[in-house]
């Protein structure tokens, strides 16, 4: 057996194992937690390109990879964007040193204290563009060769589930994934904004970016206000 379908058998074990183990059947969930069991890694999330709003966290495999990609969804920019951009990986020795490349993304995450180094892989089909698998490291450090190879085809199997689930769901009535409670709280928030100022949803989304970069909060945060009816943007 080769390298790569050892690393196959091991992942769909693993994902296995980790969605009969959750209470609700949480598929997207368990994708990330399959890739930290199998890569050597210790930190996993998957962000979907959404209309408008950009890249979003659909799951996380600890709180601080959750942390890193609400910095990234709120500031608008870093290695997951970057991924998506270019089609290739992006690679970060040190989230401690990531000034020079993505000022805003710095920023935020020195308010949130994350250390270590990760590596965005860019889930793509061809031309089309699901998202970004990243791959976190405790420890600041360029990743092997061996760690990006193993990340890219971990990549190409998460891809295949994505298209698999929502084929799935388009027959069923219970999804195999499902868009997380804050990214619909989100898309919710801006939808209020459109309403009380009259714009489009991208100026809505940059509304709420906006303020939540301003006032040193995440986008989940500020969106949840704006549903809570304790910001307005019309007043």
């Amino acid at each position: 057996m080769g390298q790569f379908d050892q690393l196959t058998d091991e992942f769909f074990s693993a994902l296995e194992f980790l969605t009969k183990l959750s209470a609700d059947g949480g598929a997207m969930a368990a994708l990330c937690g399959a890739c930290v069991r199998v890569l050597p890694v210790q930190g996993a999330a998957i962000l979907i390109q959404e209309r408008d709003v950009g890249l979003q966290p659909w799951c996380a495999s600890d709180p601080i990879a959750a942390r890193v990609e609400a910095v990234q969804a709120t500031a608008g920019q870093g290695p997951a964007m970057d991924a998506v951009a270019a089609g290739v990986p992006v690679l970060v020795a040190d989230l401690g040193a990531t000034a020079e490349r993505w000022p805003g993304f710095a920023d935020e995450l020195n308010r949130v204290r994350a250390a270590g180094s990760m590596v965005a892989v860019p889930l793509r089909l061809g031309v089309v563009r699901f998202g970004v698998l990243d791959l976190y490291r405790a420890r600041p450090g360029r990743p092997e060769a061996a760690v990006i190879s193993a990340g890219l085809h971990i990549a190409d199997l998460v891809i295949a589930q994505l298209i698999a689930g929502s084929a799935k769901s388009a027959h069923t009535t219970a999804q195999w994934w499902d868009r997380p409670l804050t990214s619909r709280i989100i898309h919710q928030a801006a939808g209020i904004v459109i309403a009380q100022l009259g714009i489009g949803a991208p100026d809505a989304y940059a509304r709420l970016r906006a303020y939540a970069f301003a006032h040193g909060l995440s986008l989940a945060e500020v969106a949840q206000l704006v549903v809570d009816n304790r910001i307005r943007f019309d007043t």
